[in-house]
C-alpha cells in the first residue's frame, strides 16, 4: 500500500482492510511492513480524530 493522507471513507476502509491483513500476518514492528503499519495507524488516527471526535463529556466520565 502506498501511504498517504486519508481523505475519504473509501480510503479509510482500504487502510482498515490492509491493517487487518497485517495484524493477521503478525508482522514484526521492526520490519519494513511493521514500520509502514505504524505510519498507517497514525494516519488512521488523524482521520478518526477529524471525522469521529470523542466529546469531552465522554472523556471526563
Amino acid at each position: 500500500m502506498q501511504l498517504k493522507v486519508i481523505k475519504t471513507k473509501k480510503e479509510y476502509q482500504a487502510y482498515l482492510d490492509w491493517v487487518d491483513e497485517l495484524f493477521d500476518k503478525k508482522v514484526s514492528p521492526n520490519s519494513t511492513e511493521g514500520e509502514k503499519l505504524q505510519v498507517a495507524l497514525r494516519l488512521m488516527k488523524q482521520y478518526e480524530d477529524k471525522h469521529y471526535p470523542i466529546p469531552a463529556s465522554i472523556l471526563l466520565s
